[in-house]
C-alpha cells in the first residue's frame, strides 16, 4: 500500500477520507511495531471503504496490510486468508499487477512458515511472472528468486536452489544499496554448494559474503553465521586449525549481540568436535561443558544438551575415565527420554542409540560385562527403515564393538566376520579411511588365530595377511598426520591415533622375522615434527587393556555431528604408498620423510640382529 493520505475532517460523504486517515494511521503504527494497533486501524478503514463506490483497490490494500499485521502477530492462517481476499479484489482492478504480485509473494512467505513448501514455491513463481511485467521491479524479482531458493533448499533440491540464488544475485547487483541482499545470496549459495559437495566453492562464497557484510552496519550476526559456515567447510576439507579459527571468530561476534546463546553454544560445540579430531581431548571436554551450560538456558534445547553429554562421554572414554563417560551417556539418555518433541524424534533416537553403544563399551572397560547386549540393541535401532540410510557409520561402530566382544570371548571367526561387515558399511558410507582403521583389530584377531595353528604354512599365511592389513592402516595414519600444519598437533595426533598401530606392525614383522622390514617401517615413521628422547623399547599405551585386542574398547569412532577425515585421494605432503598387495610391494615402496625434527617411539635396537647383505641393505634415511 503506497503513501499516507491526508486526514480530512468528519461529516457526511467523508467516509473515504476517514478511511484514508485510518489506513495511514495503521501504516505509522506498523512502522512503530504496534501491529495490534495497526490491525485495528486497517479493519476500521476497510469497513468504511466498503460503503464507498469504486473503492475496491483501497479495500484490497487494507486486506493486504491486515495480512502483513497478522503475520507479524503470528496468525499465519489469518494472514493467508487476508492475502487471498485482497488478491481477488486486485484482479478486478486494472493495472494492479504489482499489487497482485506482492500479495502472492506474501502468501508464499505465510505458506512456507506453515510448512506448505510446494504451495509457497507456486506463489513465488506466480509473483515473479507478474513482477517481470512491470518496470523497476528488479528488487522484487530478486526477492522472489531468493525466497524460491530457500524453499527449494528445504525441499532438498540444492541445484535448483543454487540456480535461484545466482539469478537473484545478478538482479540485486543492479539495485543500489542491495549489498546486504547480495551477501545473503552468496551465503545461501555457499550452503547449497556445501550440500552438493563443492566445499571449496562453498568456502569461496562465504568469503565473498563476509566481505560484503562487513560493509553493512549491524550485520555482525550475519558475519558470524558466515564464519561458522566457513568453519564447517574447512573442517570437511581437513583444515582443522582453520575451522577452529573461524568458530572462534564467529563466537566473538555472536557474543556481541543479544539473543545469540544458541549460536554461541553451536560454535562451542563445533569447536569441541574439532579439538577432539586433533586429539586434544581435554580441550574438547572444556568446550562441550561450556556449550552445555549455554544450552541449558535455552528452552527446547534438550537434544543439543544430549549431544554435548554424548560427546563428553566419548572424550572421557578416550581419557580412560569410564565412570565419567558412563555418567554422561546416562544423563543424555534421560534427557532424550523425557523431553524430546515429536519433531526431533528421529535424530533423538540416533543419539540415544549412540549413548547405548557408549554405555556398553564403558561396562566392558569397567569389567562389568563381557558381551553386553547394548551393541545389538543399538544396531537394531540403526537398522530401522527410518535410520538405515543415514547410519551406516553407526552400524559399523556397532559391528566393530561386537567384533571386539566376540574376540574377547574367543569367537575369533565371529570377530573377523563382524569386522569385515563394519568395513563394508564404512565403504558404503563413503568413509574408506574408517574401513582402513578397522584393519587394526582385524589384524590382531588374525595374529591370535595364527598363534593357535600348528601348521607353519597356515600360520605364516595368516601373519602375512595380518601384516599387510596393519601396514595399510599404519601408512594411512602416517599420511594423515601431515594434514596438520602445527608440529604440536602432529605429535598429539600421532600419540592418540597412530602409535599403537605402528607397534603392532613391528610386532608382526618381528614374528615373521623381517628385520629389513622393521628398518623400513622405522625409517618411514621417524619424523613427526618434534624432538623426543629415544626410548628403550616399543611404546605401550598405559591404562587397562581389553585382553582381546590389547587396547581399551572405544565407545564410538566419531562424535555426534562429526565429519569424516579427509577424503581418499586428497593430496598431502607425504607421498602415498601403493596398495598393499604383496610383501614385496610393501618393502620396496614404503615412503620416507627426512627432516630435522624426530619422534622415535621405537628405539634403534629394533634393528638388532639385522644381517646386511649386498642384495638388500637397509639404512636410516
Amino acid at each position: 500500500m503506497s503513501g499516507l493520505w491526508p486526514c480530512i475532517g468528519g461529516g457526511s460523504g467523508s467516509e473515504h477520507d476517514q478511511a484514508n486517515c485510518l489506513s495511514s494511521s495503521g501504516v505509522v503504527l506498523g512502522e512503530l511495531g504496534d501491529w495490534r494497533g495497526a490491525l485495528e486501524r486497517y479493519e476500521r478503514a476497510l469497513a468504511l471503504y466498503r460503503g464507498v463506490s469504486g473503492s475496491e483497490h483501497d479495500q484490497a490494500n487494507c486486506l493486504s496490510s491486515s495480512g502483513i499485521a497478522l503475520g507479524k502477530l503470528g496468525d499465519l492462517r489469518g494472514a493467508l486468508e487476508r492475502y487471498e481476499r485482497a488478491l481477488a479484489l486486485y484482479r478486478g482492478v486494472s493495472g494492479s499487477e504489482h499489487d497482485q504480485a506482492a500479495c502472492l509473494s506474501n502468501s508464499g512467505v505465510a505458506l512456507r512458515e506453515l510448512g506448505d513448501l510446494r504451495g509457497a514455491l507456486e506463489r513465488y513463481e506466480r509473483a515473479l511472472a507478474l513482477f517481470r511485467g512491470g518496470s523497476g521491479s528488479e528488487r522484487n524479482q530478486a526477492n522472489c528468486l531468493f525466497n524460491s531458493g530457500n524453499v527449494l533448499g528445504e525441499l532438498g533440491d540444492w541445484r535448483g536452489a543454487l540456480e535461484r540464488y545466482e539469478r537473484a544475485l545478478a538482479l540485486y547487483r543492479a539495485v543500489s544499496g542491495s549489498e546486504h541482499d547480495q551477501a545473503n545470496c552468496l551465503s545461501s549459495s555457499g550452503i547449497a554448494l556445501d550440500e552438493l559437495g563443492d566445499l571449496r566453492g562453498a568456502l569461496e562464497r562465504y568469503e565473498r559474503a563476509l566481505a560484503l557484510y562487513r560493509a553493512v552496519s549491524g550485520s555482525e550476526h550475519d558475519q558470524a553465521n558466515c564464519l561458522s559456515n566457513s568453519g564447517v567447510a574447512l573442517r570437511e576439507l581437513g583444515d582443522l586449525r582453520g575451522a577452529l579459527e573461524r568458530y572462534e571468530r564467529a563466537l566473538a561476534l555472536f557474543r556481541g549481540g543479544s539473543g545469540s546463546e544458541r549460536n554461541q553454544a553451536n560454535c562451542l560445540f563445533n569447536s569441541g568436535n574439532v579439538l577432539g579430531e586433533l586429539g586434544d581431548w581435554r580441550g574438547a571436554l572444556e568446550y562441550y561443558e561450556l556449550a552445555l551450560a549455554l544450552y541449558r538456558e535455552i528452552p527446547g534445547s534438550e537434544r543439543n544438551q544430549a549431544n554435548c553429554l554424548h560427546n563428553s562421554g566419548v572424550v572421557l572414554d578416550e581419557l580412560g575415565d569410564w565412570r565419567g563417560a558412563l555418567e554422561r551417556y546416562k544423563r543424555a539418555l534421560t534427557l532424550l527420554d523425557q523431553y524430546t518433541p515429536e519433531a526431533d524424534r528421529i535424530e533423538a533416537e540416533r543419539t540415544g542409540a549412540r549413548c547405548v553403544l557408549g554405555i556398553g563399551a564403558c561396562l566392558i572397560n569397567l569389567d562389568e560385562a563381557v558381551f553386553p547386549d547394548h551393541f545389538t540393541r543399538a544396531l537394531e535401532v540403526f537398522r530401522r527403515p527410518e535410520h538405515v540410510d543415514h547410519t551406516k557409520s553407526d552400524q559399523a561402530s556397532c559391528l566393530r564393538l561386537i567384533g571386539n566382544c566376540r574376540s574377547a570371548t574367543g569367537d575369533l571367526n565371529g570377530a573377523v566376520d563382524a569386522y569385515q561387515q563394519a568395513q563394508e558399511l564404512h565403504r558404503e558410507a563413503g568413509h574408506p579411511e574408517k574401513a582402513t582403521e578397522i584393519n587394526v583389530p582385524l589384524a590382531r584377531v588374525l595374529k591370535r588365530k595364527a598363534a593357535a595353528i600348528d601348521s607353519i604354512f597356515e600360520r605364516c599365511a595368516l601373519l602375512e595377511e595380518s601384516l599387510n592389513l596393519t601396514i595399510e592402516a599404519a601408512l594411512y595414519l602416517d599420511r594423515s598426520r601431515f594434514r596438520l600444519d602445527r608440529l604440536d598437533d602432529r605429535q598429539r595426533w600421532f600419540r592418540a591415533h597412530a602409535q599403537s598401530t605402528m607397534d603392532l606392525a613391528l610386532e608382526v614383522a618381528a614374528e615373521l622375522d623381517r628385520p629389513h622390514l622393521i628398518s623400513d617401517l622405522i625409517a618411514t615413521w621417524r619424523t613427526v615434527g618434534t624432538l623426543d628422547i629415544p626410548r628403550t623399547g616399543p611404546h605401550r599405551t598405559t591404562g587397562r587393556k581389553n585382553p582381546a585386542n590389547d587396547q581399551p574398547i572405544t565407545a564410538t569412532e566419531h562424535f555426534t555431528s562429526a565429519h569424516s577425515a579427509p577424503a581418499e585421494g586428497e593430496q598431502s605432503s607425504l607421498a602415498a604408498g601403493p596398495a598393499v598387495g604383496s610383501q614385496t610391494a610393501v618393502i620396496a615402496h614404503l615412503p620416507r620423510r627426512p627432516g630435522p625434527g624426530l619422534l622415535m617411539p621405537h628405539h634403534r635396537t629394533a634393528l638388532a640382529g639385522y644381517n646386511q647383505t649386498p642384495t638388500h641393505t637397509a639404512t636410516y634415511r
